[in-house]
């Protein structure tokens, strides 16, 4: 449903060549968005977007409406550029990131997303051709995830961001309260790329590959939260987009519990570069924050059922350590001191 069956003739469709603007007869730039408007944005959005093929009101009415059986499951997530994007992110990358971010916290819950809602609030002085990067970054996203972009508004801000409201649905739920003394801890991958690849950035450093995609491609992990939702062996989940410390310090608080960990999760690529840069690879790993990844706990005599759930995926669990009785985070006998992001914290 790319186009409404009957047209809104309040302002007409606003196609990508209508928005040009010519210099000598040649094309120059692209207009800004105070030079189009609210409206004629929202009517190339209703003509150009890929709609979701079930709803029950057409694209750009008051509200998204469908039919919905099972259990919904709904986040929350705000990218906003003066904090949240790093240095030559594109538009395209931050509409992708701001979509990984909201569908992650579904993933954590072993939840599929299926419709996704965007909220720009964007600079009059932002080009059209950025705004397209945006809502298109965001749309490759939702695709990816298995989501379709249902809705959303456009507002103008002197302080530029994104927001993402994702929906979807889980016959099993994962939590963060459940994990018990005796529990073994994983998680569904590595650590460190964030850290490693962020410090390149910063620092105009180079950097393999996998590290850069790290930063500005990052990847929720659906496909693994739902296989662990539905294999029944995990007791608690988070994901770790606010660092690995942090992510267990708030399993820790919920639970009442402790965990120990007796084996550092550090990606190959990050530790070369950790050593190339005299960086601390244990810092990567707690501190590196927006890796993605699935942090949880597994009950006792499941483990081969949890492993087998990953394999079907051709991925891996990666072991990390255990549930103790004693509240707090402990690394090779030492305390993780608990840093993370965190906002309006004048601690970062």
């Amino acid at each position: 449903m790319k186009a409404l069956k009957k047209r809104n003739s309040q302002f007409p469709p606003l196609e990508y060549e209508d928005v040009v603007c010519e210099n000598h007869g040649e094309v120059s730039c692209l207009p800004k968005l105070s030079e189009l408007g609210e409206k004629r944005l929202i009517r190339y959005l209703v003509e150009h977007l890929d709609w979701p093929r079930d709803g029950l009101l057409p694209p750009g009415d008051d509200a998204a409406a469908f039919w919905f059986t099972g259990q919904l499951v709904a986040s929350v997530d705000t990218l906003v550029w003066e904090t949240d994007v790093p240095p030559r992110m594109t538009f395209r990358q931050v509409g992708w990131k701001a979509v990984t971010a909201a569908v992650s916290d579904l993933a954590a819950k072993g939840a599929r997303p299926k419709y996704i809602l965007l909220s720009l609030s964007l600079k009059p002085s932002t080009e059209f051709s950025e705004f397209l990067e945006l809502v298109n970054g965001a749309q490759e996203a939702s695709k990816k995830y298995g989501a379709t972009i249902a809705g959303g508004d456009i507002n103008e801000s002197s302080s530029p961001s994104i927001s993402v409201t994702a929906l979807g649905s889980s016959e099993k739920l994962l939590s963060r309260v459940g994990a018990s003394p005796g529990d073994k801890l994983a998680t569904t991958g590595l650590f460190g790329k964030t850290f490693a690849g962020l410090h390149a950035a910063l620092n105009s450093r180079p950097c393999e590959r996998e590290l850069s995609e790290a930063v500005y491609s990052p990847v929720a992990r659906v496909e693994e939260g739902a296989a662990l939702a539905q294999c029944g062996g995990v007791s608690a989940c988070i994901d770790s987009s606010d660092g690995l410390a942090e992510s267990l310090h708030q399993l820790s608080e919920v639970n009442d519990v402790g965990f120990i960990v007796d084996s550092l999760p550090l990606d190959s690529s990050a530790q070369r570069y950790c050593v190339d840069n005299n960086l601390d690879t244990v810092e990567a790993v707690f501190y590196g924050g927006e890796e993605y990844e699935l942090v949880f706990t597994v009950k006792p005599g499941w483990r081969n059922v949890v492993e087998k759930a990953l394999e079907r995926l051709g991925k891996e669990v990666v072991w990390i350590g255990s549930v103790s009785e004693e509240r707090g985070v402990y690394f090779q006998g030492k305390p993780v001191e608990r840093r993370g992001w965190q906002h309006f914290s004048p601690v970062r």
